[in-house]
C-alpha cells in the first residue's frame, strides 16, 4: 500500500522509425515591390476626385481633374466668343498601373502644381518576401530551394526561394533573398517566419521530442525508460535530427518494443517507482 502511494502516474509511448526533415529557420518580412506615382500633369485645382485610400484602381482609369487658372480666366472671355468653351473642360489624369491606393497627398479643391505626386499605386502583384541570410548559411538556401513561408495566423505557404541580390551587408554580413508572391494578398511589413529544409534521414529511431531530457548545458541527453512495468530507469542517448514532433534516438539500448515516458519523466530520479497511465 505504501509503495502505490509512491508511485509517479505516467504515459508512456514506444519508439518507432520515422522519416525526419530537420528545418533551418530565418525571419522575413513582405515587401511590394512596385509602386507607381500618380503625377500632377498641370498646376490648379483638384476639381473631381472620389478615390479614397485603400481604394483600387486600374490602368487607364481616372483618378481625378484638375482646373487651372488659364480655363476660369478662358470662362469669362468665352462669354463673348463660344469656340473657347472646349477648351474650359478640366483636364484627367489617369493611373499608369493597377493596385492599391497605399497613398493619398491631395483631396478635391487642394491645389497642386505639374509633377506633384497626386498619390501612390502599390502593385500586389509584385508582393516578395525578403530573409536577411548570414552568408555561412548561403549552401544552404539557394535559389529554387523549397521552403515554407509561416504567417502570424499559422498559416502556411508551399513556395521556394525566387533569387538573390549580390550585396552584402557590411554590417551584418548577410545577404538578401527574395521569395515573390503573385497570387497573395498580404499586407506590406508583415514579419513572417521562413522554414527551409536543411537535413534529413529515413527510416530512423524516433521518439516524441517531449521524451527526451537535457542537462542545464544540453551536454548529456537521456530518456526514462520502464523495465517490468513499474520501474523507471535512465538511459543516456545521442540525439540527431529534430523536429517540431519527433527527435532522433541513437542508443543501442533502446527498441522498439521499449516502453519511454514522455509525460511525467520531468526531474523525475533514476530508478523510481512509476504507474504507466491507462
Amino acid at each position: 500500500e505504501e509503495s502505490k502511494k509512491i508511485n509517479t502516474l505516467v504515459t508512456t509511448v514506444h519508439p518507432s522509425y520515422q522519416n525526419i526533415t530537420e528545418y533551418f529557420q530565418l525571419n522575413g518580412i513582405t515587401l511590394i515591390q512596385k509602386k507607381d506615382n500618380i503625377r500632377s500633369t498641370v498646376t490648379g485645382y483638384i476639381t473631381n476626385m472620389h478615390f479614397k485610400l485603400g481604394d483600387n484602381i486600374k490602368a487607364g482609369q481616372q483618378f481625378c481633374t484638375i482646373g487651372t487658372k488659364e480655363q476660369l480666366a478662358l470662362k469669362y472671355i468665352s462669354k463673348n466668343d463660344s469656340s473657347l468653351s472646349k477648351f474650359q473642360e478640366p483636364l484627367s489624369v489617369y493611373s499608369n498601373a493597377s493596385g492599391t491606393l497605399s497613398l493619398i497627398n491631395s483631396l478635391q479643391g487642394d491645389y497642386v502644381s505639374e509633377g506633384d505626386i497626386l498619390a501612390s499605386v502599390s502593385e500586389l502583384s509584385s508582393l516578395i518576401v525578403q530573409v536577411n541570410v548570414p552568408y555561412e548559411y548561403n549552401q544552404i538556401i539557394s535559389k529554387n530551394k523549397s521552403c515554407d513561408i509561416i504567417l502570424p495566423d499559422g498559416k502556411t505557404i508551399h513556395t521556394s526561394i525566387s533569387g538573390s541580390l549580390p550585396i552584402i551587408d557590411a554590417t551584418t554580413q548577410s545577404q538578401a533573398y527574395f521569395i515573390r508572391l503573385p497570387n497573395q494578398s498580404l499586407p506590406e511589413n508583415l514579419n513572417v517566419t521562413i522554414r527551409i529544409p536543411n537535413k534529413q534521414k529515413n527510416n530512423i529511431l524516433c521518439v516524441p521530442t517531449e521524451a527526451v531530457q537535457t542537462d542545464e548545458m544540453q551536454k548529456e541527453y537521456w530518456v526514462m525508460k520502464i523495465i517490468n512495468d513499474t520501474l523507471a530507469v535512465k538511459v543516456k542517448v545521442k540525439i540527431g535530427l529534430e523536429n517540431d514532433t519527433l527527435i532522433e534516438i541513437i542508443s543501442d539500448k533502446i527498441k522498439i518494443s521499449d516502453n519511454i515516458i514522455f509525460q511525467g519523466a520531468f526531474a523525475l530520479a533514476d530508478s523510481s517507482l512509476v504507474t504507466k497511465e491507462k
